[in-house]
């Protein structure tokens, strides 16, 4: 009598344990492939199904324009005024040779370079409220150089980007009063490195622009996952002052 409990018990174990392994599977999402003309330090995609009627999509990415060329500058921020609207658009920007790219139709064949945002980067927008923004960089230390993107970050958070071997960058908004939800995650070569990144993005420090708060289980992700995701807002209103023309 107790062995076919057993086995009940242990078809029970492995059905379960097989439905949550499925519903992992179903709710983790494929790489997504972004083709270019060539490669960004940063790209990535905004999804215009989600822009419409939020406050902070203009602004954030008004604000992106500055990293633009300045040879490029006002036609990038007059594609963010026409485009917003495209159900997808591809976005690259680039540092070691300056490049802007905004694409919101299909990829041409002179499209060439594929460059891959992973499933953890997907998982990180999805774990924004409306996620509509999604930057990916596998040469952080090119993005921690730019002067511009230095001037936003603060010293202690453009050091820890240096160190890391990869960044994704997220953004949503957040209604009443709205704001922006800004998301970084760092993906660093061990542990020891995730781990002292997390304690130099904590301290105080009276030269940084940001002051980043970190959870009690910061340091216990660092450890298990070699990850430091930080997580920030910013209301819309202040957006909008610092897109503002200068």
């Amino acid at each position: 009598m107790g062995e076919p409990r057993m086995r009940r018990a242990l078809l029970f174990s492995l059905s379960f344990s097989l439905l949550a392994v499925l519903a992992w599977w179903a709710l983790t999402p494929s790489p997504r492939s972004l083709r270019f003309a060539q490669a960004h330090e940063l790209y990535g995609f905004v999804d215009g199904r989600r822009t419409a009627g939020l406050d902070t999509a203009e602004p954030v990415l008004t604000l992106l324009t500055q990293l633009a060329p300045a040879t490029q500058r006002a036609t990038a921020k007059q594609q963010v005024k026409a485009k917003l609207s495209a159900p997808e658009i591809r976005l690259g920007i680039g540092f070691k040779a300056p490049a802007w790219a905004w694409h919101d139709a299909p990829a041409t064949p002179a499209e060439a370079v594929v460059q891959v945002i992973p499933s953890l980067s997907l998982q990180q927008l999805s774990a924004l409220p409306n996620g509509y923004l999604l930057l990916r960089s596998e040469s952080p230390a090119s993005v921690a150089a730019d002067p511009r993107l230095r001037r936003w970050l603060g010293v202690a958070m453009s050091e820890t980007l240096g160190q890391a071997k990869a960044l994704t960058v997220t953004v949503g908004e957040e209604a009443t009063p709205a704001r922006a939800q800004i998301g970084l995650c760092l993906e660093f070569a061990d542990a020891a490195t995730a781990v002292a990144a997390v304690k130099r993005i904590a301290e105080p420090a009276p030269n940084n622009v940001l002051t980043f708060k970190v959870s009690p289980q910061a340091e216990q992700v660092a450890k298990a996952h070699k990850l430091v995701v930080v997580r920030f807002e910013v209301e819309a209103l202040y957006l909008r002052l610092a897109a503002q023309p200068r």
